[in-house]
Protein backbone atom coordinates (compact mmCIF):
# COMPACT_ATOMS: atom_id res chain seq x y z
CA UNK A 1 0.00 0.00 0.00
CA UNK A 2 0.91 3.47 -0.94
CA UNK A 3 0.89 5.64 1.62
CA UNK A 4 0.87 9.62 0.55
CA UNK A 5 3.45 11.89 2.54
CA UNK A 6 1.24 14.01 4.32
CA UNK A 7 -0.05 10.83 5.71
CA UNK A 8 2.92 9.13 6.49
CA UNK A 9 3.88 10.67 9.96
CA UNK A 10 0.18 10.17 11.66
CA UNK A 11 -0.18 6.45 9.73
CA UNK A 12 2.66 4.96 11.52
CA UNK A 13 2.50 6.57 14.56
CA UNK A 14 -1.44 4.77 14.87
CA UNK A 15 0.65 2.02 13.65
CA UNK A 16 3.29 1.75 16.27
CA UNK A 17 0.69 2.57 18.61
CA UNK A 18 -1.41 -0.05 17.42
CA UNK A 19 1.50 -2.76 17.54
CA UNK A 20 2.49 -1.29 21.37
CA UNK A 21 -1.28 -2.39 22.23
CA UNK A 22 -1.35 -5.64 20.98
CA UNK A 23 1.89 -6.47 22.33
CA UNK A 24 1.10 -5.61 25.83
CA UNK A 25 -1.82 -7.83 25.88
CA UNK A 26 0.81 -10.60 24.58
CA UNK A 27 3.78 -9.80 26.33
CA UNK A 28 2.06 -10.46 29.50
CA UNK A 29 1.34 -14.23 28.71
CA UNK A 30 5.65 -14.61 29.47
CA UNK A 31 6.09 -12.10 31.83
CA UNK A 32 3.21 -12.05 34.32
CA UNK A 33 4.64 -15.59 36.06
CA UNK A 34 7.48 -14.42 36.93
CA UNK A 35 6.62 -11.29 37.41
CA UNK A 36 4.24 -13.08 40.30
CA UNK A 37 7.09 -14.91 41.36
CA UNK A 38 8.74 -12.27 42.46
CA UNK A 39 6.43 -10.07 43.18
CA UNK A 40 4.13 -13.11 45.81
CA UNK A 41 0.50 -13.11 45.63
CA UNK A 42 -0.41 -16.40 43.51
CA UNK A 43 -4.00 -16.08 44.46
CA UNK A 44 -4.16 -12.23 43.10
CA UNK A 45 -2.32 -14.03 39.85
CA UNK A 46 -5.88 -13.39 37.58
CA UNK A 47 -6.03 -10.05 39.09
CA UNK A 48 -3.24 -8.52 37.25
CA UNK A 49 -5.20 -9.53 33.92
CA UNK A 50 -8.81 -9.09 35.26
CA UNK A 51 -7.94 -5.35 36.75
CA UNK A 52 -6.52 -4.46 33.14
CA UNK A 53 -9.37 -6.24 31.27
CA UNK A 54 -12.24 -4.41 33.65
CA UNK A 55 -11.15 -0.85 33.51
CA UNK A 56 -10.14 -0.84 29.25
CA UNK A 57 -13.32 -2.46 28.34
CA UNK A 58 -15.69 0.08 30.18
CA UNK A 59 -13.79 3.03 29.00
CA UNK A 60 -13.62 2.27 25.54
CA UNK A 61 -17.35 3.44 24.44
CA UNK A 62 -16.62 6.45 26.87
CA UNK A 63 -13.79 7.44 24.58
CA UNK A 64 -15.27 6.57 21.21
CA UNK A 65 -18.16 9.58 21.86
CA UNK A 66 -15.62 11.83 23.70
CA UNK A 67 -13.92 11.50 19.99
CA UNK A 68 -16.57 12.50 18.27
CA UNK A 69 -17.54 15.37 20.59
CA UNK A 70 -14.22 16.46 20.84
CA UNK A 71 -12.17 15.12 18.61
CA UNK A 72 -9.50 12.11 18.24
CA UNK A 73 -6.43 13.97 19.24
CA UNK A 74 -7.34 14.98 22.52
CA UNK A 75 -8.74 11.68 23.65
CA UNK A 76 -5.74 10.03 21.87
CA UNK A 77 -3.51 12.25 24.34
CA UNK A 78 -5.34 11.37 27.08
CA UNK A 79 -5.38 7.70 26.74
CA UNK A 80 -1.81 7.52 26.09
CA UNK A 81 -0.45 9.39 28.70
CA UNK A 82 -2.90 6.70 31.14
CA UNK A 83 -1.25 3.81 29.63
CA UNK A 84 2.16 5.36 29.83
CA UNK A 85 1.37 6.37 33.36
CA UNK A 86 0.12 3.20 34.60
CA UNK A 87 3.19 1.29 32.72
CA UNK A 88 5.71 3.24 34.40
CA UNK A 89 4.09 2.74 37.58
CA UNK A 90 3.44 -0.75 37.29
CA UNK A 91 7.50 -1.35 36.79
CA UNK A 92 7.93 0.45 40.12
CA UNK A 93 5.29 -1.76 41.47
CA UNK A 94 6.68 -3.81 44.86
CA UNK A 95 3.84 -5.27 45.90
CA UNK A 96 1.20 -7.91 43.85
CA UNK A 97 -1.90 -4.97 45.02
CA UNK A 98 0.66 -1.91 43.59
CA UNK A 99 0.38 -3.89 40.49
CA UNK A 100 -3.22 -4.83 40.30
CA UNK A 101 -3.91 -1.20 40.87
CA UNK A 102 -1.74 0.48 38.07
CA UNK A 103 -2.63 -1.92 35.60
CA UNK A 104 -6.21 -1.07 36.31
CA UNK A 105 -5.01 2.50 35.82
CA UNK A 106 -3.06 1.24 32.32
CA UNK A 107 -6.15 -0.07 31.19
CA UNK A 108 -8.10 2.92 31.64
CA UNK A 109 -5.49 4.50 29.02
CA UNK A 110 -6.09 1.01 26.88
CA UNK A 111 -9.35 1.68 26.38
CA UNK A 112 -8.55 4.54 24.45
CA UNK A 113 -5.92 4.01 22.28
CA UNK A 114 -7.26 0.82 19.94
CA UNK A 115 -10.39 2.23 19.50
CA UNK A 116 -8.87 5.86 18.50
CA UNK A 117 -6.31 5.08 16.41
CA UNK A 118 -8.68 2.70 14.20
CA UNK A 119 -10.84 5.70 14.06
CA UNK A 120 -7.78 7.95 13.30
CA UNK A 121 -7.13 5.99 10.67
CA UNK A 122 -10.55 5.65 8.94
CA UNK A 123 -10.40 9.49 9.13
CA UNK A 124 -7.13 9.51 7.05
CA UNK A 125 -7.86 7.09 4.43
CA UNK A 126 -10.94 6.95 2.36
CA UNK A 127 -12.79 4.09 -0.04
CA UNK A 128 -10.40 1.44 -1.12
CA UNK A 129 -7.48 3.11 0.72
CA UNK A 130 -9.34 2.62 4.18
CA UNK A 131 -9.69 -1.10 3.65
CA UNK A 132 -6.12 -1.57 2.84
CA UNK A 133 -5.20 0.34 5.78
CA UNK A 134 -7.36 -1.66 8.33
CA UNK A 135 -6.01 -5.33 6.88
CA UNK A 136 -2.49 -3.42 7.70
CA UNK A 137 -3.46 -2.93 10.84
CA UNK A 138 -4.69 -6.72 11.21
CA UNK A 139 -1.31 -7.27 10.14
CA UNK A 140 -0.11 -5.44 12.98
CA UNK A 141 -1.42 -6.76 15.49
CA UNK A 142 -1.12 -10.39 14.27
CA UNK A 143 2.53 -9.99 14.13
CA UNK A 144 2.14 -8.50 17.66
CA UNK A 145 0.77 -11.52 19.37
CA UNK A 146 3.23 -13.79 17.54
CA UNK A 147 6.22 -11.88 18.57
CA UNK A 148 5.01 -10.53 21.80
CA UNK A 149 5.77 -14.21 23.74
CA UNK A 150 9.23 -14.19 22.45
CA UNK A 151 9.81 -10.83 23.45
CA UNK A 152 8.90 -11.70 27.16
CA UNK A 153 10.39 -14.73 27.00
CA UNK A 154 13.65 -12.50 26.35
CA UNK A 155 13.04 -10.05 28.82
CA UNK A 156 12.71 -11.79 31.72
CA UNK A 157 15.59 -13.98 31.32
CA UNK A 158 18.27 -11.11 29.86
CA UNK A 159 16.36 -8.09 31.53
CA UNK A 160 13.83 -7.69 34.61
CA UNK A 161 10.08 -7.70 34.39
CA UNK A 162 9.90 -4.43 34.80
CA UNK A 163 11.23 -3.50 31.17
CA UNK A 164 7.75 -5.15 29.83
CA UNK A 165 5.89 -2.18 31.23
CA UNK A 166 8.81 0.31 30.96
CA UNK A 167 9.32 -0.03 27.00
CA UNK A 168 6.06 1.57 26.59
CA UNK A 169 6.74 4.47 28.20
CA UNK A 170 8.84 6.30 25.55
CA UNK A 171 7.57 4.51 22.04
CA UNK A 172 4.22 5.90 24.16
CA UNK A 173 5.83 9.28 24.00
CA UNK A 174 7.27 9.45 21.02
CA UNK A 175 3.83 8.46 19.04
CA UNK A 176 2.18 11.08 21.02
CA UNK A 177 4.21 13.83 20.10
CA UNK A 178 4.14 12.51 15.84
CA UNK A 179 0.72 12.12 16.45
CA UNK A 180 -0.16 15.51 18.04
CA UNK A 181 2.35 17.09 15.37
CA UNK A 182 1.29 15.57 12.24
CA UNK A 183 -2.51 14.50 12.65
CA UNK A 184 -4.72 17.88 12.11
CA UNK A 185 -8.81 17.83 12.29
CA UNK A 186 -11.82 19.92 12.88
CA UNK A 187 -13.53 18.18 15.31
CA UNK A 188 -17.40 18.86 14.51
CA UNK A 189 -19.21 19.34 17.42
CA UNK A 190 -21.20 15.90 18.57
CA UNK A 191 -23.67 16.15 21.92
CA UNK A 192 -23.44 12.80 23.72
CA UNK A 193 -25.61 11.70 26.91
CA UNK A 194 -22.17 9.88 28.08
CA UNK A 195 -23.16 6.98 30.40
CA UNK A 196 -20.55 7.52 33.14
CA UNK A 197 -22.73 6.40 36.36
CA UNK A 198 -23.43 2.97 34.28
CA UNK A 199 -19.35 2.39 33.36
CA UNK A 200 -18.73 2.98 37.26
CA UNK A 201 -21.69 0.62 38.44
CA UNK A 202 -20.47 -2.18 35.86
CA UNK A 203 -16.61 -1.51 37.61
CA UNK A 204 -17.69 -1.52 41.14
CA UNK A 205 -20.46 -4.33 40.44
CA UNK A 206 -17.56 -6.33 38.96
CA UNK A 207 -14.70 -5.46 41.46
CA UNK A 208 -17.04 -6.45 44.28
CA UNK A 209 -17.83 -9.88 42.63
CA UNK A 210 -13.99 -10.49 42.12
CA UNK A 211 -13.27 -9.42 46.03
CA UNK A 212 -15.79 -12.03 46.95
CA UNK A 213 -14.60 -14.71 44.64
CA UNK A 214 -10.95 -13.61 45.94
CA UNK A 215 -11.78 -14.30 49.42
CA UNK A 216 -13.39 -17.38 48.38
CA UNK A 217 -10.39 -18.94 47.05
CA UNK A 218 -8.60 -18.37 50.18
CA UNK A 219 -10.82 -18.36 53.22
CA UNK A 220 -14.43 -19.04 51.83
CA UNK A 221 -17.51 -17.79 51.82
CA UNK A 222 -18.87 -18.27 55.50
CA UNK A 223 -17.36 -14.87 56.64
CA UNK A 224 -19.81 -11.92 56.57
CA UNK A 225 -17.03 -9.63 54.66
CA UNK A 226 -17.36 -11.98 51.95
CA UNK A 227 -21.63 -11.67 52.01
CA UNK A 228 -21.38 -8.60 51.68
CA UNK A 229 -19.32 -8.20 48.92
CA UNK A 230 -21.25 -10.57 47.03
CA UNK A 231 -24.71 -8.65 48.20
CA UNK A 232 -23.07 -5.30 47.08
CA UNK A 233 -22.04 -6.70 43.65
CA UNK A 234 -26.21 -8.21 43.24
CA UNK A 235 -27.02 -4.61 44.32
CA UNK A 236 -25.09 -2.75 42.13
CA UNK A 237 -25.27 -4.77 38.93
CA UNK A 238 -29.31 -4.44 39.41
CA UNK A 239 -28.58 -0.79 39.93
CA UNK A 240 -26.74 -0.55 36.82
CA UNK A 241 -29.41 -2.65 34.43
CA UNK A 242 -31.58 -0.05 35.92
CA UNK A 243 -29.55 2.77 34.77
CA UNK A 244 -29.06 1.46 30.99
CA UNK A 245 -32.65 0.85 30.58
CA UNK A 246 -33.18 4.63 30.96
CA UNK A 247 -29.86 5.85 29.48
CA UNK A 248 -30.04 7.81 26.22
CA UNK A 249 -26.69 6.06 24.58
CA UNK A 250 -26.08 3.20 27.51
CA UNK A 251 -23.06 1.73 28.21
CA UNK A 252 -24.46 -1.82 27.42
CA UNK A 253 -27.72 -1.16 24.35
CA UNK A 254 -30.06 -4.03 25.56
CA UNK A 255 -32.46 -3.14 23.23
CA UNK A 256 -30.02 -5.27 20.88
CA UNK A 257 -30.03 -8.13 23.79
CA UNK A 258 -33.50 -8.83 22.98
CA UNK A 259 -33.12 -10.10 19.38
CA UNK A 260 -32.50 -14.14 19.54
CA UNK A 261 -29.51 -14.01 17.50
CA UNK A 262 -27.97 -11.31 19.50
CA UNK A 263 -28.89 -12.47 22.43
CA UNK A 264 -27.46 -15.64 22.27
CA UNK A 265 -23.93 -14.48 20.23
CA UNK A 266 -23.79 -12.18 23.26
CA UNK A 267 -23.65 -14.80 25.94
CA UNK A 268 -21.76 -17.12 23.33
CA UNK A 269 -18.86 -14.01 23.55
CA UNK A 270 -18.95 -14.08 27.02
CA UNK A 271 -18.29 -17.45 27.08
CA UNK A 272 -15.72 -17.27 24.11
CA UNK A 273 -13.74 -14.71 26.49
CA UNK A 274 -13.48 -17.11 29.02
CA UNK A 275 -11.86 -19.18 27.24
CA UNK A 276 -9.53 -16.59 25.56
CA UNK A 277 -8.20 -15.19 28.26
CA UNK A 278 -7.67 -18.42 30.42
CA UNK A 279 -6.12 -20.10 28.08
CA UNK A 280 -3.68 -17.17 27.38
CA UNK A 281 -3.00 -16.84 31.06
CA UNK A 282 -3.32 -20.20 32.99
CA UNK A 283 -1.23 -22.22 30.76
CA UNK A 284 1.61 -19.81 31.26
CA UNK A 285 1.52 -20.74 35.00
CA UNK A 286 0.82 -24.00 34.54
CA UNK A 287 4.16 -24.71 32.52
CA UNK A 288 6.09 -22.42 34.09
CA UNK A 289 4.78 -23.16 37.68
CA UNK A 290 3.74 -27.30 37.95
CA UNK A 291 6.02 -28.41 35.67
CA UNK A 292 8.70 -26.22 36.77
CA UNK A 293 10.04 -25.14 33.12
CA UNK A 294 11.88 -21.51 32.34
CA UNK A 295 10.07 -18.21 29.97
CA UNK A 296 11.41 -19.98 27.26
CA UNK A 297 9.32 -22.41 27.30
CA UNK A 298 5.92 -20.12 28.07
CA UNK A 299 6.76 -18.38 24.98
CA UNK A 300 6.88 -21.32 22.88
CA UNK A 301 3.30 -22.67 24.26
CA UNK A 302 2.21 -18.62 24.20
CA UNK A 303 3.55 -18.40 20.42
CA UNK A 304 1.69 -21.88 19.32
CA UNK A 305 -1.77 -20.65 20.33
CA UNK A 306 -1.57 -17.40 18.77
CA UNK A 307 0.28 -18.98 14.92
CA UNK A 308 -2.81 -21.79 15.40
CA UNK A 309 -5.63 -18.73 16.01
CA UNK A 310 -4.40 -17.28 12.62
CA UNK A 311 -4.78 -20.49 11.19
CA UNK A 312 -8.73 -21.21 13.12
CA UNK A 313 -9.89 -17.33 11.60
CA UNK A 314 -9.15 -18.30 8.47
CA UNK A 315 -10.51 -21.56 8.63
CA UNK A 316 -13.56 -19.98 10.15
CA UNK A 317 -14.01 -17.49 7.25
CA UNK A 318 -14.19 -20.25 5.17
CA UNK A 319 -16.60 -22.68 6.60
CA UNK A 320 -18.83 -19.38 6.94
CA UNK A 321 -19.39 -18.87 3.15
CA UNK A 322 -19.82 -22.63 2.75
CA UNK A 323 -21.91 -23.89 5.95
CA UNK A 324 -23.08 -21.12 7.12
CA UNK A 325 -22.20 -18.94 10.90
CA UNK A 326 -23.95 -21.69 13.08
CA UNK A 327 -22.08 -24.69 11.38
CA UNK A 328 -18.99 -22.51 12.14
CA UNK A 329 -19.61 -21.48 15.85
CA UNK A 330 -20.42 -25.16 16.47
CA UNK A 331 -17.17 -26.17 14.89
CA UNK A 332 -15.09 -23.45 16.54
CA UNK A 333 -16.74 -24.45 20.02
CA UNK A 334 -16.31 -28.49 19.36
CA UNK A 335 -12.46 -27.86 19.07
CA UNK A 336 -12.11 -25.51 21.79
CA UNK A 337 -14.15 -28.06 23.95
CA UNK A 338 -11.48 -30.70 22.54
CA UNK A 339 -8.89 -28.65 23.46
CA UNK A 340 -10.09 -28.54 27.50
CA UNK A 341 -10.10 -32.35 27.44
CA UNK A 342 -6.62 -31.96 26.15
CA UNK A 343 -5.69 -29.95 29.15
CA UNK A 344 -7.14 -32.30 31.71
CA UNK A 345 -4.44 -34.95 30.46
CA UNK A 346 -1.75 -32.76 31.16
CA UNK A 347 0.77 -33.80 33.63
CA UNK A 348 4.12 -32.36 35.13
CA UNK A 349 5.67 -34.76 32.87
CA UNK A 350 3.87 -33.91 30.00
CA UNK A 351 6.34 -33.73 27.14
CA UNK A 352 6.67 -29.53 26.28
CA UNK A 353 5.57 -30.13 22.52
CA UNK A 354 2.21 -31.96 23.87
CA UNK A 355 1.91 -29.05 25.83
CA UNK A 356 1.94 -26.69 22.61
CA UNK A 357 -0.06 -29.26 20.72
CA UNK A 358 -3.21 -28.72 23.07
CA UNK A 359 -2.22 -25.37 23.02
CA UNK A 360 -2.77 -25.25 19.08
CA UNK A 361 -5.74 -27.16 19.50
CA UNK A 362 -7.64 -24.39 21.65
CA UNK A 363 -5.96 -21.49 19.24
CA UNK A 364 -7.59 -23.04 16.45
CA UNK A 365 -11.20 -23.59 18.26
CA UNK A 366 -10.69 -19.55 19.71
CA UNK A 367 -9.83 -18.51 16.21
CA UNK A 368 -12.55 -20.09 14.52
CA UNK A 369 -14.92 -18.84 16.83
CA UNK A 370 -14.25 -15.62 17.00
CA UNK A 371 -14.45 -14.83 12.91
CA UNK A 372 -17.58 -16.37 13.56
CA UNK A 373 -19.56 -14.81 16.78
CA UNK A 374 -17.89 -11.42 14.60
CA UNK A 375 -20.01 -12.62 11.69
CA UNK A 376 -22.84 -13.03 13.63
CA UNK A 377 -22.63 -10.27 14.98
CA UNK A 378 -22.09 -8.06 12.07
CA UNK A 379 -24.87 -9.70 10.01
CA UNK A 380 -28.18 -9.99 12.38
CA UNK A 381 -28.32 -6.43 12.54
CA UNK A 382 -28.55 -3.12 9.86
CA UNK A 383 -25.73 -0.94 8.84
CA UNK A 384 -26.42 1.88 11.34
CA UNK A 385 -26.34 -0.67 14.42
CA UNK A 386 -23.31 -2.77 13.19
CA UNK A 387 -20.48 -0.61 15.27
CA UNK A 388 -22.58 -0.60 18.24
CA UNK A 389 -23.05 -4.00 17.81
CA UNK A 390 -19.58 -5.14 17.66
CA UNK A 391 -18.34 -3.29 19.95
CA UNK A 392 -20.92 -4.65 22.77
CA UNK A 393 -20.02 -8.09 21.45
CA UNK A 394 -16.21 -7.18 22.41
CA UNK A 395 -17.71 -5.70 25.50
CA UNK A 396 -18.98 -9.56 26.34
CA UNK A 397 -15.95 -11.28 25.50
CA UNK A 398 -13.93 -9.02 28.10
CA UNK A 399 -16.14 -9.24 31.03
CA UNK A 400 -16.37 -13.06 30.09
CA UNK A 401 -12.77 -13.38 30.95
CA UNK A 402 -12.61 -10.84 33.98
CA UNK A 403 -14.88 -12.89 35.78
CA UNK A 404 -13.80 -16.37 35.10
CA UNK A 405 -10.42 -15.56 35.28
CA UNK A 406 -11.19 -14.63 39.14
CA UNK A 407 -13.72 -17.99 39.34
CA UNK A 408 -10.22 -19.74 38.41
CA UNK A 409 -8.32 -18.26 40.48
CA UNK A 410 -10.53 -18.95 43.55
CA UNK A 411 -10.32 -22.92 42.14
CA UNK A 412 -6.45 -22.42 41.72
CA UNK A 413 -6.34 -21.12 45.87
CA UNK A 414 -8.58 -22.97 47.40
CA UNK A 415 -7.56 -26.55 46.00
CA UNK A 416 -3.68 -25.35 46.35
CA UNK A 417 -4.65 -24.27 50.01
CA UNK A 418 -6.37 -27.55 51.08
CA UNK A 419 -3.65 -29.76 48.85
CA UNK A 420 -0.64 -27.65 51.63
CA UNK A 421 -2.94 -28.49 54.63
CA UNK A 422 -2.82 -32.00 53.70
CA UNK A 423 0.96 -32.13 53.40
CA UNK A 424 1.44 -30.66 56.52
CA UNK A 425 -1.22 -32.60 58.58
CA UNK A 426 0.53 -35.85 57.24
CA UNK A 427 3.94 -34.56 58.39
CA UNK A 428 5.84 -37.54 57.08
CA UNK A 429 7.39 -35.95 54.74
CA UNK A 430 9.21 -33.79 57.35
CA UNK A 431 8.91 -30.42 55.71
CA UNK A 432 6.62 -27.44 56.44
CA UNK A 433 4.71 -25.69 53.03
CA UNK A 434 2.50 -22.77 53.19
CA UNK A 435 0.92 -21.34 50.43
CA UNK A 436 2.99 -18.36 49.86
CA UNK A 437 5.77 -20.35 48.90
CA UNK A 438 4.13 -21.86 45.51
CA UNK A 439 5.47 -18.38 44.62
CA UNK A 440 8.71 -19.62 44.61
CA UNK A 441 7.66 -22.32 42.15
CA UNK A 442 7.54 -19.14 39.80
CA UNK A 443 10.47 -18.53 39.58
CA UNK A 444 13.31 -20.38 38.28
CA UNK A 445 16.43 -18.86 40.43
CA UNK A 446 14.38 -19.42 43.59
CA UNK A 447 12.94 -22.49 42.72
CA UNK A 448 16.45 -23.64 42.35
CA UNK A 449 17.20 -22.96 45.67
CA UNK A 450 14.56 -25.06 47.16
CA UNK A 451 15.08 -28.85 48.82
CA UNK A 452 14.14 -31.57 46.06
CA UNK A 453 11.67 -33.20 48.16
CA UNK A 454 10.13 -29.24 48.82
CA UNK A 455 9.93 -28.62 45.12
CA UNK A 456 8.34 -31.95 43.80
CA UNK A 457 5.66 -31.46 46.52
CA UNK A 458 4.91 -27.59 45.91
CA UNK A 459 5.00 -28.68 42.39
CA UNK A 460 2.54 -31.54 42.61
CA UNK A 461 -0.04 -29.25 44.77
CA UNK A 462 0.66 -26.27 42.05
CA UNK A 463 -0.68 -28.83 39.20
CA UNK A 464 -3.82 -30.32 41.40
CA UNK A 465 -4.93 -26.31 41.59
CA UNK A 466 -4.17 -26.31 38.13
CA UNK A 467 -5.88 -29.79 37.26
CA UNK A 468 -9.46 -27.62 38.64
CA UNK A 469 -8.66 -25.01 36.50
CA UNK A 470 -8.46 -27.24 33.46
CA UNK A 471 -11.69 -28.42 34.37
CA UNK A 472 -14.05 -25.09 34.65
CA UNK A 473 -12.51 -24.38 31.47
CA UNK A 474 -13.96 -27.50 29.80
CA UNK A 475 -17.00 -26.79 31.69
CA UNK A 476 -17.06 -22.75 30.41
CA UNK A 477 -16.49 -24.25 26.94
CA UNK A 478 -19.47 -26.92 27.13
CA UNK A 479 -21.56 -24.56 28.12
CA UNK A 480 -20.47 -22.53 24.88
CA UNK A 481 -20.86 -25.45 22.53
CA UNK A 482 -24.83 -25.57 24.47
CA UNK A 483 -25.28 -21.84 23.73
CA UNK A 484 -24.20 -21.53 19.84
CA UNK A 485 -26.08 -25.24 19.55
CA UNK A 486 -29.33 -22.64 19.73
CA UNK A 487 -28.10 -20.40 17.33
CA UNK A 488 -30.56 -20.64 14.22
CA UNK A 489 -29.84 -21.80 10.90
CA UNK A 490 -28.48 -19.07 8.17
CA UNK A 491 -26.24 -18.02 5.58
CA UNK A 492 -24.58 -15.01 5.20
CA UNK A 493 -26.37 -12.17 3.89
CA UNK A 494 -29.70 -13.95 5.20
CA UNK A 495 -30.31 -11.22 7.86
CA UNK A 496 -29.31 -7.38 8.55
CA UNK A 497 -29.41 -6.05 5.33
CA UNK A 498 -26.83 -6.37 2.82
CA UNK A 499 -25.16 -9.47 1.92
CA UNK A 500 -21.79 -10.25 3.57
CA UNK A 501 -19.57 -11.43 0.98
CA UNK A 502 -16.29 -13.37 1.03
CA UNK A 503 -14.47 -10.42 1.28
CA UNK A 504 -16.48 -9.21 4.56
CA UNK A 505 -16.04 -13.17 5.76
CA UNK A 506 -11.99 -12.60 5.00
CA UNK A 507 -12.06 -9.20 7.15
CA UNK A 508 -13.56 -10.35 10.00
CA UNK A 509 -11.31 -13.20 10.11
CA UNK A 510 -8.15 -10.77 10.15
CA UNK A 511 -10.88 -8.55 12.82
CA UNK A 512 -10.57 -11.50 15.13
CA UNK A 513 -7.01 -11.51 15.60
CA UNK A 514 -5.20 -13.31 19.05
CA UNK A 515 -6.07 -10.87 22.03
CA UNK A 516 -9.20 -9.30 20.38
Amino acid sequence: MRIPREKLAPTIAVLVSIFVAAMDISIMSTVMPSVVGQLGGLPLYSWTIAAYLLTSTTTVPLYGKLADGYGRKPMFIVGTSLFVVGSLLSGLSGTIEQLILFRALQGLGAGGILPITITIAGDLFQGEERAKIQGLISSVWGLAAILGPLAGSFIVLHATWQWAFWLNVPVGFVTTSALARTFHERPVATRHQLDWLGAVLLMASVASLLLALGDRGQAGLSNQASAALLAASAVLLALFALVELRAAEPVVPFSLLRDRVMGLAMLGGFVLGACIYSATTYLPLFVQGAQERGPADVAWVSAAISVAWTGGSILGSRVLMRLGFRVAALLGMSVISLGGVLLLGLGRDTPLWMVAAAGSVLGVGLGTSSTSFIVVVQTAVGWEQRGIATATQQFFRAIGGTVWLSVQGAALTATAAAGLAAVDAAGNLGISVHIDDLNTMLEPAARAALAPEEARVLAQVLGQGMHQVFVLYLAIALAGLAIVWFVPRGRLGERGGAPVGEAAALAAAREAGPGT
